[in-house]
């Protein structure tokens, strides 16, 4: 008969080990991702008599033996986030708690230089990647034996995927008009916008159609305003492929307050598939970013880096979905 631990103290690997039937070491080689070397019922035993016991590896113990915290770093640049961010957060921590990840959010330092030297200096067990690093950044800090996700193809991280494509399918759908990009005016470095742009023009250019215009736009109903003079003064119809929901809303006011037909005059596409942007008026086409569906996948490629099997069939679909409502 195994004897459970005294409630009064914390449970140790001690305390696993002798639950499963193994020695101390076997508990912490399988614990700490290096499972190859044991048997399938070694692991298994393993594994549940540590979620039996709720036992959580020491931070600490694992850090002096390893030389690597357990840290799992959320790297993001320093831009403005919709609350998809809080979501990719919370996501990344439910899939580290299954290892004992603990989940640190950073954002990206004015330099490259800077962002690398912030995040070795917490020697991190692995790095869930937004778009910061390219492949020679990558390249060092993997060589310090941090992992980092998702796992990038030669070319690095391009931040469209074909959002752009999608956006301007839908405001063609009225009929020709002029594209514009419509990006978040910041004094932050932008990591995503100019990708959109370029994939815009990149579209355009493909099809023969007048290279898209671009304008910056504030989060203030002056700022929308302002920003569709811009557009109209070039000559209309006019199509917006916009940064995100955001700026997206911020032109609808901007429209409602210089009485600018929407989608007659302009039509507006947004990106993200905020709550806010179904209660727009009018209603505002954006497009489904999948966002959930993406850092699954990302934290499912950390968590098999680590050597725990995951079930193929558990891997959900990522895609892009246009949301086609009525400023389109």
């Amino acid at each position: 008969m195994t004897i459970a631990p005294d409630p009064g103290r914390p449970v140790t690997s001690a305390d696993v080990a002798r639950l499963a039937g193994v020695s101390r070491s076997t508990v912490s080689f399988i614990l700490n991702g290096k499972q190859d070397r044991f048997p399938d019922d070694t692991r298994q035993r393993v594994l549940e008599a540590a979620e039996q016991l709720r036992y959580r590896p020491s931070s600490a113990g694992r850090s002096l033996v390893t030389g690597r915290s357990d840290t799992v770093i959320v790297l993001l640049p320093n831009t403005t986030f919709g609350s998809n961010l809080q979501d990719a957060v919370d996501r990344v921590v439910e899939h580290s708690s299954t290892f004992g990840g603990n989940v640190v959010v950073r954002f990206a330092s004015a330099t490259i230089d800077a962002t690398l030297d912030a995040v070795q200096s917490l020697r991190p067990l692995a790095i869930v990647d937004f778009g910061v690093l390219g492949l020679e950044q990558r390249a060092a800090v993997e060589a310090t034996g941090a992992i980092i996700v998702p796992t990038l193809r030669e070319g690095g991280f391009t931040q469209d995927g074909g959002i752009g494509a999608i956006q301007a399918d839908a405001l063609l759908r009225r009929g020709p008009r002029r594209l514009w990009f419509a990006s978040l005016s910041d004094s932050r470095i932008d990591a995503y916008g100019p990708h959109r742009l370029a994939a815009l023009e990149r579209y355009c250019a493909d099809r023969g159609l007048e290279r898209p215009g671009a304008v910056s736009v504030a989060l203030t109903v002056e700022g929308g305003a302002e920003a569709l003079r811009q557009v109209l003064e070039a000559g209309g119809p006019a199509g917006i492929a916009c940064y995100n929901d955001d700026v997206a809303m911020a032109l609808l006011a901007g429209a409602r307050r210089e009485g600018v037909g929407v989608p007659e005059e302009v039509s507006l596409v947004g990106v993200d598939n905020t709550p806010m942007s179904a209660l727009s008026f009018p209603a505002l086409t954006t497009v489904d970013t999948g966002f959930g569906a993406m850092v699954d996948l990302v934290s499912i490629e950390l968590e098999r880096r680590l050597g725990r099997g995951v079930d193929a069939a558990t891997e959900p679909v990522h895609r892009f979905t246009l949301v086609e409502r009525d400023s389109s």
